[in-house]
């Protein structure tokens, strides 16, 4: 005969079903926590990301217009060096390309103003035929360019300049072109020069500046309000690269302060520098600081900062070096990123006096 059959039946026990519930819950748990931690992560990413973004933006648009300062205004700088001196870029007549403003401290940003101009003549000083009184039209020997609207510069090489609108030409007739403008008290000599700047539309001084994390831009020649070009810049700092040698290649950093190491390059020496000195600027290398958009309430340590260090084995001793810091009471779980770049300025290197 066969074994009778169990009268017990399948299935799981109470201890079975607890301990499976059990482990189930650290497996929940586990992937609980990974989850979080892929999570964080990905913000964290994404928030670097969204800061590079912003410093690409912002140094591409910065750069567009550094590599073109000087333009339609360096090739004359010899005419307009004795020029005088004014901080009103909508009546400059010096041959100022770039001029940087310092913050004060590392931590505090610059500004920068850039100015260029296009014009069909190129910037080339157009000679004068005959003295032209005041109020009378200028006889220029010059075939192109001077259209009316144009912004115009005229200098007598003796100190002696003044800035003006064309309203209208005529010619040009046995070499020279007659150009009516709107300039009342000014004579000028029979060896005087004028430049073409091009319609006031394309004669661009425009200041770069941060205010309450954003950077802005303003156009100084046309008196426009200050336009917010993208925010979360916490920081954003500028340096001259000087070539003291004369060989065309740059030999130090300097920043826009009066005790630079490398001479006085404040904004107000810079304004009334002669040419040749501003002749010796060829680049500037811009650094910025940037905040990313997501929160991190990890993010507590202070954030140290440094620009434009160098290899030295003493750290301290490199050239326009900036370091500082964001407090961890000042942070707010915020992730920041810096980044430099350096812009050649080719229209100074390009036209060396």
């Amino acid at each position: 005969m066969g074994s009778p059959p169990s009268s017990r039946a399948p299935g799981f026990g109470l201890v079975e079903v607890m301990v499976g519930v059990t482990v189930a819950l650290f497996i929940v748990l586990a992937i609980h926590r990974v989850v979080i931690a892929s999570e964080a992560t990905r913000r964290n990413a994404q928030s670097d990301a969204d800061a590079q973004q912003v410093a690409q933006f912002a140094l591409s648009r910065l750069a567009f217009d550094l590599a073109n300062a000087g333009a339609g205004i360096v090739t004359a700088a010899r005419m307009l060096d004795g020029c005088p001196v004014t901080a009103d870029f909508s009546a400059i007549t010096r041959p100022i390309a770039v001029v940087i403003s310092d913050g004060g401290t590392a931590d505090a940003p610059d500004s920068v103003v850039v100015r260029y101009a296009v014009s069909m003549s190129g910037g080339l000083p157009a000679r004068f035929a005959t003295a032209a009184p005041s109020g009378a039209p200028f006889a220029l020997r010059v075939v192109a360019g001077f259209t009316a609207g144009a912004q115009i510069i005229v200098s007598d090489r003796r100190g002696n300049c003044a800035r003006a609108t064309v309203t209208a030409t005529r010619g040009p007739a046995t070499g020279t072109l007659d150009v009516d403008h709107d300039i009342v008290a000014v004579d000028m000599p029979g060896d005087a020069a004028a430049i073409d700047l091009g319609s006031s539309a394309r004669t661009v001084a425009t200041r770069y500046d941060v205010a309450a994390g954003t950077l802005r831009t303003t156009d100084l020649q046309g008196g426009d309000a200050p336009n917010p070009l993208i925010s979360s810049v916490v920081n954003f700092k500028l340096q001259y690269g000087l070539d003291t040698s004369g060989d065309g290649a740059i030999d130090t950093w300097a920043a826009a302060t009066s005790a630079s190491g490398a001479g006085d390059w404040s904004s107000s020496a810079v304004l009334r520098a002669p040419a040749a000195t501003l002749a010796r600027v060829k680049a500037l290398r811009v650094g910025i600081i940037v905040r990313g958009e997501q929160f991190d309430r990890t993010a507590t340590r202070a954030f140290d900062w440094v620009m434009f260090d160098c290899d030295a084995a003493d750290r301290r001793s490199c050239p326009g070096r900036l370091a500082g810091s964001i407090p961890a009471s000042a942070r707010g779980g915020w992730h920041y990123r810096v980044y430099e770049t350096v812009v050649p300025l080719r229209n100074l290197l390009w036209n060396r006096l």
